[in-house]
């Protein structure tokens, strides 16, 4: 039975419906899984997202979420929204990937980014950069680096490296521009290193 891959468009005055349309018209993805646009769109005019458009996105989040516990698609992939029109029509999440996990009853979840032979997790998501050195903690590098390898552990028999990016420029040169790498990054690296499963090498 095909893989069933449910698309949302996000919002339909962005690049989502667009994108969406050049990859189903690509003939580069698998054959192997069926693909199912979720949904129902307004007209809009491009480049200039409405609450109408929102709310579209958001209903079709629903029911892509819906349709997924229900046993009906495998996977979901969504298109870009407008973060700040989906708040003012009453989206609580900080992103899509808040929205699927509290749908789904996930507690244990991270955002990642993946294409060819590289795949990104992220530590912190969706607060300002100024922020991101207090959000930065040991325990989350630890738990994110864990989640990331038991996903790369799915997609391939073949063993994993897993790479830690530093903070500041130069990965604080030392502690004289930033000291995140010496008392937060570097040690949830050792951690991960001594739990690691044995194809992974962090």
């Amino acid at each position: 039975m095909p893989l069933r891959i449910g698309i949302t468009l996000g919002d339909p005055a962005g690049i989502g419906p667009k994108i969406v349309q050049a990859a189903l018209d690509s003939k580069t993805l698998p054959v192997s899984a069926e693909y199912r646009v979720i949904g129902k769109y307004p007209e809009c005019v491009p480049g200039k997202p409405t609450p109408e458009t929102a709310r579209a996105a958001a209903a079709a989040l629903e029911e892509a979420a819906t349709r997924a516990r229900r046993g009906e698609l495998d996977a979901v992939v969504t298109g870009p929204v407008h973060k700040a029109r989906m708040y003012e029509v009453g989206f609580k999440f900080p992103g899509q990937t808040e929205f699927f996990a509290e749908r789904c009853g996930v507690k244990n979840f991270a955002m990642l980014l993946t294409g060819g032979d590289i795949t990104v997790a992220l530590v912190t998501t969706h607060i300002p950069l100024k922020k991101v050195s207090g959000a930065l903690k040991q325990s989350e590098i630890v738990r994110v680096g864990l989640l990331l390898a038991d996903f790369l552990h799915c997609r391939s028999n073949e063993p994993v490296r897993i790479a830690v990016a530093g903070l500041n420029p130069h990965a604080g040169e030392s502690g004289k521009i930033g000291r995140e790498e010496i008392e937060i990054i570097a040690p949830a690296v050792a951690e991960l290193s001594a739990i690691r499963n044995p194809q992974s090498a962090i």
